[in-house]
């Protein structure tokens, strides 16, 4: 017998409003553990040279070090959860393009629909290329009798930037009604597999159209990116929208706080703390008016002998008798709100902001050998928090239009706007940094556990 209250695929997907409602499931996935919740955090940020895990618990460390021993148990959890939430993902956007197809709607809501599965499908094959490099890639929902393709990183890529091109034929520039915000928009995530991809013609020209669309500023308080103030807001170009507590009965809040924080009582685990050296990234220049550059303390929480009394929930760094040569992520933690840290911080996760696109830019128009041009755009992300004009800057001098020189410059100014930011570890696939034995040497230099890493393995 059937049972008529088991709903199944047989007899769902019949109305605009089922589309909907699947459409919106879609991207309950992304707060899954395995992907912007935490998961994605750890192996992008520790892994990098940005961070390292002396976590009590040795899986984390293991997650760093490049020595996870088996890919079966509890000890690779953040590797089998981050595969099986992202193909979650993808199974369940296909569902959706499988199908939007058949159902009698408006055709402009149906494409939108569609556009955001697309956009959803192809960022979870864009994460699935960066961290592991393969995986089969699955096109539909349907039961098949042949296995699916097992892509290289190269075709997991392709087909993320197939998906992200159809996406943006479909989605708008911007919702008109604020129940919208958090959806999927036209160009939100394109031009970074393009540049992946080293498609410099092509990024430049995604890049471009994102600016001409005139609806991107970068906001005046740098602060206000990892903050639950001033969310969705004129610089995010995409962004994972969480919530504190619990919400009709449901967890929608993020734990990267709860993982990547101070380590004070019970604030943060500290399964992934910055490396040292990010602090003397920051401190290499100061803003015009001889100030320490003001992204160090919204990126990294430290004891500053200059403010003794600045208090982390609460108490000073002194009155939780932390370290004083230790340093802790601060981005994205409710270190000045709140007394505590749960697994349900309401803080957004922006995955894209226009500060990136703003350096990408920069990079392609070098790397296109017009390298005098991208200094306006970093400009722009270096003026907003106070630096000089690149061209002016006492401590990174003879640039010129020396191409090399630029490039090293624009790898420093992508670490000091998005340290913490789960894109160091892309940005160093993207420049060759897993592939030669002295760029190897020079991440070892910044972070140890590069020890440990072998090329062609991770």
């Amino acid at each position: 017998l059937s049972n008529p209250n088991e709903q199944t695929t047989g007899d769902y997907w019949k109305t605009p409003e089922e589309l909907q409602k699947g459409i919106d499931a879609c991207y309950r996935a992304l707060r899954f553990n395995g992907e912007y919740s935490r998961w994605l955090h750890i192996l992008y940020v520790a892994r990098s040279d940005e961070g390292y895990s002396h976590s009590p618990n040795a899986y984390f460390q293991a997650y760093s070090n490049f020595k996870i021993g088996s890919y079966n148990d509890d000890s690779a959890e953040a590797v089998f959860y981050t595969w099986l939430d992202n193909y979650k993902g993808i199974f369940w956007a296909n569902q959706v393009l499988d199908n939007a197809p058949n159902i009698q709607m408006d055709e402009t809501l149906r494409d939108r629909i569609m556009g955001e599965a697309y956009f959803l499908r192809g960022l979870q094959y864009f994460n699935l290329a960066g961290v592991f490099g393969r995986g089969p890639i699955t096109l539909t929902s349907y039961a098949r009798e042949d296995a699916p393709v097992i892509g290289e990183q190269e075709d997991l890529y392709n087909q993320a930037l197939k998906d992200f091109k159809d996406a943006r034929d479909r989605l708008p520039e911007k919702y008109s009604n604020s129940s919208d915000l958090g959806r999927a928009i036209k160009g939100s995530a394109l031009g970074k597999v393009l540049m992946q991809q080293h498609n410099w013609v092509e990024a430049e020209t995604v890049c471009r159209e994102i600016f001409n669309l005139k609806i991107y500023k970068l906001v005046d308080n740098y602060t206000d990116n990892f903050t639950a103030i001033n969310e969705n807001n004129s610089e995010s170009l995409f962004e994972v929208q969480y919530a504190y507590g619990i919400q009709a009965g449901n967890e929608l809040g993020c734990n990267r706080a709860k993982f990547m924080g101070l380590p004070v009582d019970g604030c943060s685990w500290d399964d992934s703390t910055p490396r040292t050296a990010l602090k003397g990234d920051f401190e290499q220049e100061k803003t015009t008016d001889g100030k320490v550059d003001p992204r160090l303390k919204a990126t990294l929480a430290f004891y500053d002998a200059s403010t003794p009394d600045e208090k982390f929930y609460g108490k000073t760094w002194t009155q939780w008798g932390l370290d004083q040569n230790n340093i802790y992520w601060r981005k994205y933690t409710n270190w000045d709100t709140q007394t505590y840290e749960d697994y349900n911080s309401g803080i957004n996760f922006r995955v894209v902001r226009l500060a990136d696109i703003y350096l990408l830019y920069a990079e392609a128009l070098n790397e296109l050998n017009r390298t005098s041009e991208a200094y306006d755009y970093i400009n722009k992300v270096r003026n907003r928090v106070g630096l000089c004009n690149l061209e002016n800057s006492k401590v990174f001098t003879d640039i010129g239009n020396d191409k090399e020189k630029m490039r090293e410059q624009i790898m420093h100014e992508r670490m000091t706007e998005l340290c913490g930011e789960s894109w160091r570890w892309l940005d160093l696939e993207r420049w060759g940094y897993f592939e030669s034995a002295e760029k190897i040497a020079y991440l070892k230099s910044r972070d140890d556990d590069f020890s440990n890493f072998k090329i062609g393995v991770h």
